[in-house]
């Protein structure tokens, strides 16, 4: 069309030219009207997606009304011209229809942009009416700017603006508007004063004063006579949904999961994949590897000498079996595990998000659960609802006498406080920074549980799966009795302090005397480290006054973004002090260091001498949520429809209410809404929540998924390699209890996990990437692995479970090092203190991950520092020398101890297996060579090698 070939020249020869094209191509009684050129374009080629009956982005584009009206934007889809024209900007843009649909032909468009650019005229022009404004356009702003000082907690002069209701009554000084007199009502004149919200308060409350536009709509409000009119949320009703069709819920992965009956194991499935492209299993691995294999994987460390001779052997045909058994019933089990799902969680002891990065009290207890959950099989649905709504399960606060399920129930509420959390900062909890919070709640229930991206939907519909806006902010509504961003709890009331009677009488008999000795060290230590500070300033810069140096150590008690010119220099030239060399320090700072270092380790022996606090950190349903609205575009102040509780619909068959129930109907006020959503999750055929979770324990046997995007299942994701084996696991699962252990046995049992990992010519050609699973995957030590495993050969690991985190130490060299316990071992690394700002060097060097908000899949990489960390870190070099040292004390009574016999003992506790003669000799000359250079210290090398060997860092 002519019009499509000169829409970039000026406006004025475009219309004439516009004009002339619809001379030459119409008739002059036929002009480009809706009903009749443009409306039945839009029927053949967007009705599948907006219409009468599907409104997929809330837009239907069957009608001139529906075209004005617009979608979830809020805007309507016909500018005032074409430029503005969200409709010409999808549909000339090639964003609608979707690549998959049929297109637009160049005439179509053409008669589309003629049309625009005509005015869009119809036959029955529809002019667009003001929205007429109800309590619904004015509460969004009481809830934004006034209910910290007018809420359901905070009644200042009596008045709570928090919901209809309450704002009707108005407070002590009388009603707060007058309908039909905005200038006379007192809600306009303290706001116009700016008397409210206060001044003083703004910063202590974290609002802001609400901007014209905001005061403009509440005045046009009062002026029409405060309308409140019955809107109701937008939920799940039995009506069909019209933004969801039952073509979306096609998807495989929003089907429930059915199991066949062509195969009954795992290893029928695989094979006949494999024989397909006639492939077979790969040889089954030799018993060594197997044990080692095993082991590593339900334990995360390798089998001791006595384990490792147990299982070599045993004569017994069902060894193997009896061995997983073994290995699934050991308390290191559950470390491993839980470490996996704590990775879901996004588990931090630190609360991210500023730099000051400060420490969670209690965090490590949700930790402990996990691993207690792991090692007793907790059944999958109820470990998923004591997570999700364990405050709902027991009415605690009425309850007689409190105990160990109920303090369990609220700890595994950590699940849903793990996320970085910035809210803490003075600068830093404004509505938009809770709303940060609460999507990285969403963002793991989404990933972790649910196999979906739901965060994508926060400021518009979701570009690929059939998830709705709406959808996020029904999901977002289940959490606000608990996470209201106009209720915000503060980091000081947000951790419970609940315990058994039993727990407290132990406190109050132990803690009391160690706490004064500990408050005592902590005194000592202030004084020590100011005195550092002090003497460090006045040593190397002599010309500071004693005021400027009082200033300067002041400063750091404030925050970096708020502090003032003179003290950043102050800080500035403290912090390049301090990281001078001893050789320039003087001899009054090094003793002082010495005292601190003292007096640091002092306090963390002391801190393991106490019974733990009774604190929590919990998130609980308070019973009272400010109304959900959702938010257009995602901005905290552009609020749009009502909306109220309710789940993914396509995850429903769209004609089902979410109907969520107080679970205490005559004791403490609950919503329910998070009991609900656990309830719903764990529905024996619910489409993800089995598929999601198979899946994952599939990945940590084999290093890939059945679905290899394992927090998307969605449209985007990975199809299935095995579709029908997945869903046959799934099933499974739910039949046999929830039982995370008998899918381990399942698996481990199988042909499939028991093949070597040698590969042949054939299977590298029909299988080079092994998703058949031709042969086993190798696999590297992940950061726990590999640091537990080198604590462990050296005979320097602590087995201690549970309790406060070990402590870790910076030095100025910015390397993070875990303290050792006072018997001088290190605690396993689940059991290491993870500050977001300080992740253990070693660690993080082999792929610990950021935690933001969680870590789904790990990053496995291959990168020069690993090897370089190996070799020159001087704790591993420890670890090598006490390697050594076991070697040699293992043969202490034996004169006639060899070369031989020390490899042997070396090779077998390092990589679970015997030298061959090869590597034996080799090993010979190495010692005998290395003695030449060293002395020694031969052996020490001879282990640090083993260390740093490919076999000591790869599962076979």
């Amino acid at each position: 069309m002519v019009f499509r070939q000169f829409h970039r020249l000026p406006s004025t020869i475009l219309t004439s030219l516009v004009l002339v094209g619809l001379a030459t191509s119409l008739s002059a009684d036929e002009p480009i009207l809706f009903e009749t050129k443009i409306q039945p374009i839009f029927e053949a080629k967007c009705g599948k997606c907006h219409s009468d009956t599907v409104h997929k982005g809330e837009l239907n584009v069957s009608s001139m009304a529906g075209l004005i009206k617009g979608g979830e934007s809020g805007e309507s889809a016909i500018g005032e011209d074409i430029d503005s024209s969200m409709l010409w900007l999808m549909v000339d843009g090639g964003g609608m229809p979707p690549e998959d649909q049929p297109q637009l032909t160049e005439d179509e468009l053409g008669l589309v942009e003629a049309w625009l650019r005509a005015g869009a005229p119809a036959k029955k022009p529809v002019v667009k009416t003001e929205k007429t404004l109800n309590q619904h356009d004015v509460l969004p702003i009481f809830l934004l700017r006034c209910v910290a000082c007018h809420g359901n907690r905070r009644k200042d002069g009596g008045l709570d603006l928090s919901s209809v209701a309450a704002f009707q009554k108005g407070g002590k000084s009388g009603p707060a508007y007058v309908p039909g007199k905005p200038d006379e009502s007192l809600l306009i004149k303290r706001i116009e004063s700016e008397e409210c919200p206060p001044g003083h308060l703004l910063l202590k409350f974290f609002v802001r004063r609400p901007p014209s536009s905001e005061v403009q709509t509440l005045k046009d409000w009062i002026a029409a006579g405060a309308p409140i009119e019955d809107v109701q949320p937008d939920v799940a009703t039995t009506e069909p949904d019209s933004a969801v069709t039952d073509e979306d819920r096609e998807h495989w992965a929003f089907q429930p999961p059915k199991a066949t009956d062509s195969q009954t194991s795992i290893d029928e499935f695989l094979e006949a994949r494999l024989h397909e492209v006639g492939l077979e299993f790969a040889p089954k691995a030799d018993r060594n590897t197997l044990i080692r294999r095993a082991y590593y994987d339900l334990t995360g460390l390798p089998p001791t000498l006595e384990e490792l001779s147990r299982w070599r052997d045993e004569t017994s045909e069902d060894w193997y079996a009896v061995m997983v058994d073994h290995l699934l019933a050991s308390p290191r089990y559950g470390e491993r595990w839980g470490r996996y799902w704590l990775d879901l969680a996004g588990y931090a002891d630190s609360e991210g998000g500023v730099s000051s990065d400060p420490i969670r009290e209690a965090a490590w207890k949700y930790r402990d659960y996990v691993i207690k959950s792991f090692n007793n099989d907790k059944p999958y649905d109820r470990f998923l609802t004591e997570q999700i709504a364990g405050d709902e399960l027991i009415d605690v606060e009425k309850a007689d006498v409190v105990t160990d399920q109920m303090v369990e129930n609220l700890v595994a509420t950590g699940f849903l406080r793990m996320g970085i959390d910035q809210t803490g900062s003075r600068t830093m909890n404004f509505v938009p920074e809770r709303l940060g919070v609460i999507n990285d709640v969403i963002a793991v229930m989404g990933s972790s549980v649910m196999g979906l991206t739901l965060e994508c939907c926060r400021c518009h519909s979701h570009k690929y799966d059939p998830l709705p806006q709406r959808d996020y902010y029904r999901f977002k509504a289940i959490f606000k009795g608990a996470l209201d961003e106009h209720d915000w709890l503060s980091f000081k009331t947000r951790k419970l302090r609940f315990a058994t009677p039993e727990h407290k009488q132990r406190v109050k008999e132990h803690n009391p005397p160690i706490q004064k000795k500990l408050k005592s060290l902590q005194t000592q230590l202030r004084n020590a480290t100011k005195s550092l500070r002090h003497e460090t300033l006045k040593y190397h810069y002599p010309d500071l006054t004693e005021d400027d140096i009082n200033h300067g150590i002041a400063a750091l008690r404030i925050a970096d973004n708020t502090r003032t010119l003179r003290q950043r220099n102050l800080v500035e030239k403290l912090v390049r002090a301090e990281l001078r060399p001893d050789s320039e320090q003087s001899k009054t700072i090094l003793e002082t260091r010495k005292q601190i270092e003292t007096l640091e380790r002092s306090i963390r022996e002391t801190q393991t001498q106490l019974v733990p606090s009774f604190a929590i950190r919990a998130l609980w349903d308070r019973g009272q949520p400010t109304p959900t609205y959702l938010l257009r575009r995602g901005e905290h102040n552009l609020p749009g429809p009502l909306v109220g509780p309710g789940v993914p619909s396509v995850l429903t068959d769209g004609q089902t209410p979410f109907t969520p129930e107080p679970p205490f109907p005559n004791g403490t006020p609950k919503t329910g809404r998070r009991l609900a959503l656990a309830r719903w999750l764990t529905e024996p055929d619910h489409p993800l929540t089995a598929r999601v979770m198979v899946n994952r324990i599939w990945f940590h046997h084999f290093g890939r998924g059945l679905v290899a995007t394992l927090e998307n299942f969605g449209k985007q994701g990975e199809k299935p390699s095995h579709p029908e084996l997945l869903d046959w696991l799934a099933v499974e699962f739910v039949e046999r209890g929830w039982s995370i252990k008998e899918m381990h046995r399942l698996i481990m049992n199988s042909r499939a996990y028991q093949q070597s990992s040698r590969v042949s010519e054939v299977a590298l050609e029909h299988d080079p990437q092994n998703i058949l699973l031709s042969r086993m995957p190798m696999s590297r030590l992940d950061a726990e692995a590999l640091r537990d495993a080198l604590h462990f050969v050296a005979g320097k690991l602590n087995t201690k479970m549970g309790g406060p985190p070990a402590s870790v130490s910076v030095d100025r060299d910015g390397l993070v090092s875990v303290n050792p316990t006072p018997e001088g071992t290190w605690r396993r690394s689940i059991y290491v203190q993870h500050r977001r700002t300080e992740i253990p060097t070693l660690m993080k060097t082999f792929d610990y991950p950021e935690m933001g908000p969680n870590c789904t899949v790990r990053t496995i990489s291959i990168v020069s520092p690993q090897p370089l960390m190996l070799m020159h870190d001087a704790h591993v070099r420890d670890l090598a020398t006490a390697f050594a040292e076991r070697v040699e004390q293992e043969f202490a009574d034996d004169p006639d101890i060899t070369d031989e016999d020390r490899i042997e003992f070396i090779w077998n506790l390092a990589l679970s297996r015997s030298p061959s003669e090869d590597e034996l000799q080799a090993g010979r000359i190495a010692l005998r060579d290395l003695r030449s250079l060293t002395g020694d210290d031969a052996l020490i090398t001879y282990c640090h090698v083993v260390l740093n060997s490919a076999a000591f860092l790869y599962i076979d």
